[in-house]
């Protein structure tokens, strides 16, 4: 039992659970108004969002959209977020602190609308 929680704990630590990372809705856009009233106020509603499953760590408004940043299962958040508040990316966060997101979501951001 112990052996089989340690193995699976390394497979999530390496990332190795086979779940997706970032979800982006498919029909995204960039060139978006990142400063309507709108877009603030979905980043507020998201913005730490807590279920049981997902957290909200950082939300921002973008080019492409609202991204958020989350820990937990990211194609429920994209489900819960996407569905509800129309959240165009969400990506597990990869690091700790606000510096460090704010440089997740720029490249995202960059490498999801050369892409399109």
């Amino acid at each position: 039992m112990r052996r089989a929680l340690a193995v699976g704990i390394f497979a999530l630590l390496l990332g190795c659970s086979g779940a997706p990372t970032t979800v982006t809705a498919p029909d995204l856009r960039c060139g978006q108004d990142q400063t309507s009233d709108e877009a603030k106020d979905v980043v507020e509603k998201v913005g730490g969002l807590r279920t049981d499953d997902v957290v909200v760590r950082l939300a921002r408004s973008t080019p492409a959209g609202i991204v958020a940043l989350v820990d937990g299962d990211v194609e429920q958040a994209y489900r819960l977020l996407h569905d509800r508040y129309g959240v165009a990316v969400v990506a597990h966060a990869e690091d700790d602190g606000v510096a460090a997101g704010l440089a997740q979501v720029e490249r995202l951001v960059r490498d999801t609308c050369s892409q399109r």
